[in-house]
């Protein structure tokens, strides 16, 4: 049946693990059902309990609820063998065999990073977040966090604000925005990403889930930043799963005297790259160079697309917040100086770059 793995999961006692064990005992969710009791209890890990729920479907009303509330609430869910459940998920040792989600999962989001932290970071950690997450959203690329108060939501904000794709894995079911201060959030991101749970609905909300979620914002990642983290932040958890699963981990170093900084910081000295811009991120990925050199790598809204010739859009998918110089675009833009300058006059009066010293051109949208 369809719905065999969703209704797995319902049964009390089946997480990942025995989810695993049962397949691989029987080769497919839906054979586990068609087992009778004595068969079920042979396979590794089965309890009585379990073996009695599946061979007596006690499982179906829970399933019936579950399926109720994705209809009324426009949610969905995949299941691990599933062609749409996340490719980049898929392998970790203990992906969740059911993600229940609201929005939509694309194929542009196996290329995605995590950006996380404290939720409670100073001033700095909440520039150098933003910053750092703007800077990689603004190629395009999907930033995945956790939905909590602080880094988490202001990584997700950054995305948002350059029209990028972000997902958000919660801690809590679907039926619950935790905190519920991040409900508006919430609803932007399922509007414009994916906001994604393995609890199901009605399930007890117990802070375990919190640290269990990590492991999926990491297994969704192609690497995770800790943008600001204190000793015991649970960010930290995030930056171990990464590391479980073969996943870069980058950490913005911080001002030791503020005690705001220290988990980074021993994230660094155990071998996480040091961050301070998007580019220290990109620069360690030669595949997304040519993902990126290859088109247009910087969003605009439909007015200033309008607003400008292919040429011009061409010119300023080059620039960054941080500065160009002449002699690189000329190098880049494959265009006569001439038309280089005339097009970059173009841009300044409209308003999409500006003009420093030492003929830098910078980006303003």
């Amino acid at each position: 049946m369809k719905t065999a793995s969703l209704a797995l999961m319902c049964i009390e006692g089946v997480g990942p693990r025995m989810y695993k064990n049962l397949l691989a005992a029987f080769g497919t969710a839906s054979a586990v059902f068609q087992q009778d009791k004595k068969t079920l209890l042979n396979a590794p890990g089965v309890t009585r309990g379990i073996a009695n729920s599946i061979a007596g479907k006690t499982y179906e009303e829970e399933l019936d609820h579950q399926l109720e509330w994705m209809e009324k609430n426009a949610a969905n869910y995949v299941s691990l063998p599933d062609a749409a459940y996340p490719e980049i998920l898929r392998h970790i040792y203990d992906a969740p065999p059911v993600l229940m989600y609201m929005g939509a999962f694309e194929k542009e989001d196996d290329i995605a990073f995590a950006v996380v932290g404290m939720r409670y970071p100073d001033d700095y950690g909440k520039q150098m977040c933003y910053k750092i997450a703007k800077g990689i959203a603004e190629k395009g690329i999907c930033i995945v966090s956790g939905m909590a108060k602080g880094i988490d939501a202001i990584s997700h904000q950054a995305a948002l604000d350059t029209g990028a794709r972000t997902i958000a894995v919660l801690g809590t079911s679907l039926d619950t925005v935790y905190p519920a201060e991040n409900r508006h959030l919430f609803n932007k991101i399922k509007e414009k990403g994916v906001v994604c749970s393995e609890t199901l609905i009605g399930q007890k909300q117990v802070p375990a889930n919190f640290i269990r979620r990590n492991r999926i914002i990491s297994g969704l990642s192609r690497g995770v930043v800790v943008a600001q983290a204190g000793t015991k932040s649970g960010s930290l958890v995030t930056a171990l799963s990464a590391n479980e699963q073969n996943r870069d981990v980058f950490a913005v170093p911080g001002n030791a005297l503020k005690g705001r900084h220290t988990g980074c910081h021993r994230l660094i000295r155990l071998g996480a790259k040091i961050v301070e811009n998007a580019d220290d991120v990109l620069n360690e990925y030669p595949f997304l160079k040519e993902r990126l050199s290859a088109q247009t790598n910087w969003i605009l809204d439909a007015s200033a697309k309008q607003d400008m010739n292919e040429q011009e859009r061409s010119i300023i998918a080059l620039l960054d917040k941080e500065g160009v110089h002449i002699d690189i675009l000329l190098k880049n833009s494959n265009v006569a100086r001439s038309e280089l300058m005339t097009a970059l006059l173009n841009l300044e009066i409209k308003g999409y770059i500006t003009v420093k010293p030492g003929n830098y051109y910078i980006r303003n949208i």
